[in-house]
């Protein structure tokens, strides 16, 4: 059977019009790659700068504002970040390369940065805040809430919990939720010391003294709930006391500070 070809074949203006629009696209392509085709983008760039800078569309002002009344990072840190200068066309500036690049902030967890027309941006953030301050090889490094560390050197509130020991992060989440559920001891405590890596020892203080909580390695919130009980039958937490063992189940043990002043004068 003899293939019909007049089916395959175009019209012969259709053909030439394609040929136009090939050649054409190849001419404009060779123009823009060359050098007078670089300085005429360039030329096109500039007017559109000047047509922005006279329509009144360059940067006027910068808003910063965060979303928890304390914050660690200061407005004018991050302008000094963000490379952006009054006068920028509005269109030039990316928003997304400078949301990453606050984001890389020590404290800061997210940032929203908005463009608004003609010649404002806004910048929204939300920061990390310290949940405690680990201890470790004599050093010292904020941790957020999620327990991880913020890498900063800025001074910190005083009246952040204490945590030492090389793996107090790993387990300070699990240790806060349980004293949560024990509001009257939780107020008290003010560091947390991980001993042999196995279990938590607590620093409580009050007005006039401090005294140390023995926790077991397991059933924490239990323990310090059979604490909480007695210290609320018992007054434990304002009694002159140096020690409380709870690693006993159902059992509390207590060490007054006399006794213990007692042992070191017989030494």
């Amino acid at each position: 059977m003899r293939l019909n070809y007049n089916y395959f074949k175009w019209k012969l203006k259709t053909r030439v019009i394609i040929a136009a629009a090939v050649w054409m696209g190849v001419a404009v392509l060779t123009f823009f790659c060359s050098a007078t085709g670089n300085r005429f983008v360039n030329w096109t760039k500039e007017c559109k700068d000047i047509a922005f800078q006279k329509t009144g569309r360059h940067l006027k002002q910068i808003e910063v504002s965060w979303l928890t009344p304390n914050h660690y990072t200061k407005t004018e840190e991050i302008l000094k970040t963000i490379h952006v200068q009054k006068g920028e066309p509005m269109d030039k500036i990316q928003l997304t390369d400078m949301q990453k690049t606050i984001e890389e902030m020590p404290w800061v967890r997210m940032a929203v940065v908005e463009r608004y027309w003609p010649d404002t941006l806004k910048i929204t953030i939300e920061e990390k805040m310290p949940l405690a301050l680990w201890q470790n090889s004599r050093k010292y490094h904020p941790l957020d809430e999620q327990a991880h560390v913020i890498h900063t050197t800025k001074q910190l509130p005083a009246d952040l919990l204490l945590v030492v020991g090389p793996d107090a992060p790993k387990h300070l989440i699990p240790l806060i939720q349980d004293l949560e559920q024990v509001p009257e001891i939780y107020q008290y405590v003010r560091a947390a010391v991980r001993v042999g890596e196995r279990r938590w020892n607590l620093k409580l203080f009050n007005a006039e003294k401090g005294m140390e909580v023995l926790l077991p390695e397991t059933n924490v919130l239990a323990a310090l709930q059979r604490l909480d009980n007695h210290n609320k039958q018992e007054k434990l937490i304002k009694r002159k006391i140096a020690s409380i063992d709870l690693r006993t189940k159902d059992k509390v043990i207590v060490k007054p500070i006399e006794k213990i002043q007692t042992k070191a004068k017989k030494k």
